[in-house]
């Protein structure tokens, strides 16, 4: 059965800030050869001199937001990727993009020579103005240390209604305290933070809470990321978001779009679950259409095939019971699923009565209930 992958660009509004000194790095990477195609080839090429990983994080995000411009005419672009790995490609062969553009390039880079990095996803607040887009950010991991950098920011910012190419450097390697206080993600985790704000106190610049400590555990919530499938990602990011308050519609859209995640990701592993219990079954079948002969195979091993199978099936099943999504698509082939599962379960009780009949006949008569089954 056919999965369902979906990937949603994220949006922004750029603003501007100053620069810091990192002329040195600076000068060697501005450019890389036109050969270079690729985030892996990229990274490499700008980092195979330098040693540490302030400075390689320092020339990816330098080469970055020199070379990709913002493209204006995408900010309301609702397009669908399979996989954040077409977010990369068509960011490096168009040189331009939105925020999730630069945020997953930048991502990619750093995965590529082994800097720890993160896209975080979220909102901004400049001097009291909330922002009217999403927006997307990275967070990189640094001798243990968390530092954010917004490489968008940094590429320019727009001025009367333009893109303005310009570069400013007021978001590298930000502590999470400061960055707090002009981006805050969806998710609580991600501000790095043992006593995260809320979303209201950050609408009204309420940063009191920073100077005291609590019990949120973000880095054990971090850590277990790796271990999770997609949907039960989705499932405790929506609950931490839920927990902080959908105070704007933009926290809504974000909580919207897990929920649809969370929908696509159930129907996923429906399928994983479907597509096993049809080996399984199929197993079963070649023993079964040889006679299950020349074989020492026990009969409860025989069994096992179809319980495995009808787990697997009815697990299936339950994944699929009540999943109404806003994508029609996906409502189709829940449908075409459930009449696979409907057909299988049929078959899986046909095969249940033939081996209840085999089993209570002795070995020496059992030849005659496949001469049976072809009559």
């Amino acid at each position: 059965m056919k999965k369902l992958i979906l990937v949603f660009l994220i949006l922004l509004n750029i603003n501007v800030g100053y620069c810091a000194d990192y002329s040195k790095i600076d000068k060697q990477s501005g450019t890389v050869p036109s050969s270079m195609k690729t985030a892996g080839e990229i990274a490499h090429y700008l980092t195979q001199n330098l040693s540490s990983p302030t400075d390689k994080t320092r020339a990816i995000y330098y080469w970055i937001s020199h070379n990709i411009r913002y493209n204006l005419a995408k900010l309301n672009s609702t397009k669908v990727y399979t996989n954040t790995k077409e977010i990369v490609d068509e960011t490096l062969q168009n040189r331009q993009g939105v925020c999730q553009n630069y945020a997953e390039l930048f991502h990619a880079c750093c995965e590529s020579i082994g800097i720890k990095s993160y896209v975080i996803s979220g909102y901004t607040n400049q001097k009291g103005e909330l922002a009217n887009y999403g927006h997307a950010w990275n967070a990189v991991l640094i001798d243990a240390k968390y530092y954010e950098i917004d490489v968008t920011w940094a590429a320019g910012h727009i001025e009367n209604g333009k893109y303005k190419h310009e570069f400013n450097d007021e978001y590298f390697l930000v502590s999470p305290a400061e960055f707090i206080k002009t981006h805050i993600p969806f998710d609580p985790i991600w501000q790095f933070s043992n006593n995260p704000i809320t979303h209201k106190e950050f609408e009204k610049s309420d940063f009191s809470k920073l100077k005291t400590s609590s019990n949120f555990n973000f880095k054990d919530s971090i850590k277990v990321l790796s271990g999770l499938n997609p949907l039960e990602k989705a499932i405790r990011e929506n609950r931490r978001i839920t927990q902080f308050g959908l105070t704007n519609t933009l926290i809504r859209k974000q909580v919207y779009y897990n929920q649809q995640l969370i929908i696509s990701e159930k129907y996923n592993l429906a399928v994983d679950l479907f597509n096993k219990g049809v080996a399984e079954y199929n197993n079963y079948m070649m023993y079964k259409n040889k006679q299950f002969k020349n074989t020492s195979m026990p009969d409860e091993q025989i069994l096992g095939f179809l319980s495995s199978a009808r787990q697997q099936v009815e697990s299936a099943e339950s994944l699929l019971n009540f999943l109404n999504s806003d994508n029609s698509d996906l409502n189709r082939m829940t449908r075409d699923m459930q009449s696979s599962i409907y057909k299988m379960k049929k078959d899986l009780q046909k095969e249940d009565a033939f081996m209840i009949k085999y089993i209570k006949t002795p070995k020496a008569f059992r030849i005659f209930l496949f001469v049976t089954v072809r009559q």
